[in-house]
């Protein structure tokens, strides 16, 4: 059937005004973040509803047309990227209703087209907490966040997305709904189904909407810049933290001088108040205990890093505004690294224990096979993820240098897997990283995958070609 056949089929079923076709309506959802997977596709439905989720996903059944889930769009793996013109783009943007929030029972119940950011502001309103945060929150949607188990920055205190979800609602590939939306701690009557979905990329089924926990809002908060002399000083800085705060770490960020120097050089107004390091550790620590004394536990263990001589420097925001400025260190480094040219990107995880092992082995093979790269390392170093990126040498041209992906991914995933790790830690699999999972996950997993997959999907209509091939 054709794309226009398809397209008519959805229009009779939903109404004109909630498909798109056209070039121009549809360029929207057919960009794709980082280029390197355009959409194809030549129709969007917009429901409104998880009712009329459910006929989209009839039609396209009854037509054969395959369905590639969208929310917010700012997925870096080309998961919401459709192959071809008869693929069609299921957008939830207009399904951005917070259904209910219970600040006694500390939930919310979200549509998965609800930005991010307006979640953390409608939990704020009940003075709640939703700690889920990302540098993308101004655009990402919930729906996304759910998709590929987001991380992002307080994983080391709250948990992955997976961590914070009570409850999902889901449109089966068959038309039918799964209304999970349950609120309950705990409950062992069967398989926890919520978490085939959480993570699975849109390919088992459409998450319209989610429970999700809350926490009570801190009432005290203290940010520091830390210089560290190298990177093993990173973890017994964490862990001397959490020790002296009775574990109120939210967030222990790592950033190299590459990586620090990109939004000081473009970034109007950000400055590094600590130059001349070659690691940096960005703390955090939050609780809603008024009692408790944050600025002696940060004070104590900022001590006990001076006195083992693994920190050169330590800069400790006065307020909120100078918290929000060391912050912006580390949340503008991915919008910086384009100004600086391409870049080959490794969205990586070893045991924390590990990460500065791993880093010395990986720079170490970077500068054998070029000296001129230049290395921007970043990430959650509480959780062990790293984004290990490569920029460009100066003078290369862009295109130049990305014909070397395959080679640098090569050489950085294989030491990943030498360390027990994994080359999909926060961002997904998607289009960009199937082959490779074929490849590397282990035979069972990769078997056990396919075989839910069969069983949910049949006919292999949701977001074909992503996460599980073969």
């Amino acid at each position: 059937m054709t794309h226009e056949e398809i397209a008519t089929r959805l229009q009779e079923a939903l109404g004109k005004d909630r498909v798109l076709t056209g070039d121009e309506n549809v360029a929207p959802y057919m960009k794709e973040r980082r280029g390197f997977y355009p959409g194809q596709g030549r129709i969007v439905v917009l429901p409104e509803n998880t009712t009329q989720v459910s006929e989209a996903i009839r039609t396209c059944t009854a037509t054969g047309a395959k369905v590639v889930p969208q929310s917010g769009n700012t997925g870096l793996v080309g998961g919401g990227s459709p192959r071809n013109e008869t693929e069609v783009v299921l957008s939830l943007r207009k399904m951005n209703r917070v259904r209910r929030i219970d600040a006694d029972d500390n939930t919310m119940v979200a549509e998965a087209g609800c930005v991010l950011r307006d979640l953390q502001k409608a939990a704020a309103d009940m003075d709640r907490l939703f700690p889920l945060s990302l540098p993308s929150e101004f655009q990402c949607c919930i729906g996304g966040n759910l998709a590929t188990n987001a991380g992002g920055l307080n994983v080391v205190q709250y948990g992955n997305t997976r961590a914070l979800t009570l409850g999902l609602e889901v449109v089966l590939p068959d038309g039918r709904i799964w209304s999970g939306l349950s609120a309950l701690h705990k409950d062992n009557s069967g398989y926890d189904l919520k978490d085939l979905f959480i993570g699975s990329e849109g390919t088992l089924g459409v998450i319209t909407a989610a429970t999700l926990r809350l926490f009570p809002r801190p009432r005290q908060r203290r940010v520091a810049l830390v210089a560290l002399r190298d990177l093993a000083a990173a973890l017994p800085l964490l862990r001397a933290a959490q020790a002296e705060s009775g574990d109120a770490v939210v967030a222990c960020e790592v950033m190299g001088a590459g990586a620090v120097a990109m939004p000081v050089r473009h970034i109007p107004g950000c400055t590094n108040p600590l130059p001349g390091a070659p690691w940096y550790l960005l703390l955090e620590l939050a609780t809603p205990d008024p009692r408790a004394d944050l600025a002696a536990a940060l004070d104590a263990a900022l001590e006990t890093a001076r006195r083992t001589g693994g920190m050169k420097g330590a800069e400790v925001a006065e307020d909120e505004r100078g918290g929000a400025a060391l912050w912006r260190l580390r949340t503008c480094i991915p919008g910086t690294q384009g100004h600086e040219g391409a870049s080959i990107k490794h969205d990586i995880s070893v045991p924390v224990h590990q990460l500065p092992t791993f880093v010395e082995a990986a720079l170490a093979a970077v500068a054998a096979e070029d000296p001129t790269v230049r290395p921007c390392v970043f990430g959650h170093v509480g959780d062990g993820n790293l984004h290990f990126n490569l920029t460009q040498p100066e003078g290369w041209e862009a295109d130049a240098f990305m014909e070397r992906r395959p080679r640098f991914n090569q050489l950085i995933h294989d030491l990943v897997m030498r360390f027990d790790g994994s080359v999909a830690a926060e961002h997904g699999v998607g289009q960009i990283k199937g082959e490779e999972m074929r490849r590397r996950r282990d035979p069972v997993a990769h078997d056990l995958m396919r075989r839910i997959k069969t069983a949910l999907d049949p006919d292999d209509l949701m977001n074909p070609g992503k996460v599980v091939l073969g």
